[in-house]
């Protein structure tokens, strides 16, 4: 029996680190994705809730809230991800071991500055790994991705480059808004660009994946040995 092959919808998801999800498992890809996604849709939720429910005349006050309800929320995604799979992947445990910290300041010293620059830093680090598991003669992605993506080893490299360029630019990007526009603005920017980006950046990739993609070989028949026709009985003629 013949495994299935990979369809330009499954690569799309396993070539990113923040959608990848594994075929056939619905369950878990709906714990995955309220994992990953459900902290952000809390901030951005509580961002919008909070001016309505709370009136204060600090204009950051919905961002403090916001970020408090983040710090919760990503602690609680690691513990249901944790009963449910018995492991926390390495990205979102590193993406909230960064984050927490960066959420409870802004909430200490009412600051959004703390939950703004979050993102620069936690993107310019992912770039900058990439960038030098490459200078080193490294595959980062390779390792995260390798079991559920099948490329040549020439692909690696490079697409390990282009996700690292990614990275850096959202840094960038993010640095830009903040310093330059409202806080509404930046929460939408957040928002659109972490669920998003990676998505749009997995279908640019797209003709990339499927040129590189290494084909499940069809399984050979097994061919049985044929019955010996001469011996029809076991009496004697």
């Amino acid at each position: 029996m013949t495994e299935p092959q990979q369809k330009p919808s499954d690569i799309v998801g396993e070539a990113n680190p923040d959608l990848a999800l594994k075929p056939g498992e619905p369950q878990q890809n709906w714990i995955k994705m309220g994992v990953d996604y459900g902290p952000l849709i809390c901030f951005g939720l509580s961002f919008a809730i909070v001016p309505h429910l709370i009136k204060s005349a600090d204009k950051e006050a919905p961002l403090i809230w916001a970020s408090g309800i983040l710090a919760v929320a990503s602690v609680v995604a690691l513990i249901v991800a944790f009963v449910a799979e018995k492991r926390i992947a390495w990205l979102p445990l590193v993406t909230a071991l960064l984050g927490i910290p960066f959420a409870v300041l802004t909430v200490i010293f009412r600051d959004g500055v703390f939950i703004k620059i979050k993102m620069t830093i936690i993107d310019t680090l992912i770039g900058g790994v990439l960038l030098g598991g490459l200078a080193l003669k490294k595959q980062p992605l390779k390792a995260l991705l390798g079991d559920a993506l099948k490329l040549k080893d020439e692909a690696w490299p490079r697409l390990t480059l282009y996700y690292a360029l990614f990275y850096l630019a959202m840094a960038a990007c993010n640095e830009i808004v903040w310093r330059t526009q409202t806080t509404a603005l930046w929460v939408t920017w957040k928002m659109a660009s972490i669920i998003g980006g990676p998505l749009l950046l997995s279908l640019a990739l797209l003709p990339f994946m499927m040129k590189n993609m290494i084909l499940d070989e069809p399984a050979k028949p097994v061919v049985k040995p044929a019955d010996n026709q001469d011996e029809k009985s076991s009496g004697v003629k």
